[in-house]
């Protein structure tokens, strides 16, 4: 495993936010009225962003299935599943994170998200 790779599955296992560079910006866009959806910028937005997360989903499951490593680009495609705390409504899906590494921090992460199925499990309803 790159060290990048390290760089890359130390956010997103374990939320280390500190890998963000101050003007590293991580890249969300999710539909309105999804709550955690936008551009953060640094330590400090990449806090805002984990905290915006834990606020409104539970995850049962987050799963990198392929890591691509080439000199400065971490490419993830992985899975998720979990539920909305608004309503418990579950959703289940594919995603691509693009992760720029530069100096053993991210300068850049996108997140490329299924939205229609987000979207639809965050307008439903409450469970029952």
């Amino acid at each position: 495993m790159s060290s990048n790779e390290k760089v890359v599955k130390a956010f997103l296992y374990g939320a280390d936010t500190s890998v963000f560079s101050e003007e590293g910006k991580l890249i969300n866009l999710l539909p309105d009225p999804i709550p955690f959806g936008g551009v953060y910028v640094g330590p400090s937005g990449a806090d805002d962003y984990v905290r915006l997360i834990q606020n409104n989903i539970r995850l049962d499951y987050l799963k990198a299935h392929e890591v691509i490593s080439e000199k400065d680009r971490v490419i993830v495609i992985g899975s998720e599943r979990g539920y909305f705390l608004r309503n418990g409504q579950p959703y289940e899906m594919d995603w691509v994170h693009v992760n720029t590494v530069i100096g053993g921090e991210i300068v850049e992460m996108r997140e490329y998200n299924d939205t229609a199925t987000m979207l639809e499990a965050y307008n439903k309803p409450e469970a029952v």
